[in-house]
């Protein structure tokens, strides 16, 4: 690197405080930098740089205004509706991935499946409560537990949802459950 190439110094508060004066008084650019002994781009950038009120921000434009993921996320908690749907209802022009990134990104809302439960009054709970107890005391517990196999099983409806059911659900809330049927169409089961 030349001796003449070499870095200078910055401007101090001064010096910027000069150009800019000699610049309102009218003087040209390449005046500036004679008098003052800078380069003609130190005097350039002086003159165009950015008022401080105006930030800079690079890369594209937000794909969702400030009040679209405001929406989407209250719609979204009560857990009804689909990203796909969420899109279709709110007339969204993002893509259906963007609207789950931005679902992502709150705290307090996870997609999680829907847990597979049987609809139960409080009277059968306390018979089911009732039946185990009374398993428990019987004389004959050990033949009754011995006749049993456990296995891992996996059972597939062929006429129904299997259960596997997602939503986005709020954790502020209790969790949402969906029925299971006992009976009725045809299922596969595999051990």
């Amino acid at each position: 690197m030349s001796p003449s190439a070499k870095l200078q110094p910055r401007l101090i508060d001064r010096e910027r405080s000069k150009i800019e004066g000699l610049h309102e008084a009218g003087v040209s650019a390449r005046d500036i930098a004679l008098v003052t002994e800078c380069s003609r781009d130190t005097v350039a950038r002086v003159l165009r740089r950015p008022s401080p009120g105006t930030p800079r921000h690079p890369g594209p434009p937000p794909a969702l205004t400030d009040r679209e993921p405001r929406r989407l996320v209250r719609e979204a908690s009560k857990g009804e509706l689909s990203v796909a749907k969420l899109k279709a209802e709110l007339q969204l022009s993002v893509s259906v991935r963007t609207i789950q990134r931005t679902l992502a990104r709150v705290d307090w809302l996870v997609y999680t499946k829907m847990v597979n439960t049987l609809p139960l009054k409080p009277e059968d709970m306390l018979a089911r409560q009732a039946w185990a107890s009374t398993m428990l005391v019987r004389n004959d517990a050990g033949a009754v537990w011995d006749s049993i196999i456990f296995s891992d099983e996996k059972k597939w409806s062929l006429d129904a949802p299997d259960g596997f059911q997602n939503y986005w659900r709020d954790l502020r809330r209790p969790p949402r459950h969906t029925k299971r049927r006992q009976a009725g169409g045809g299922s596969a089961m595999v051990w």
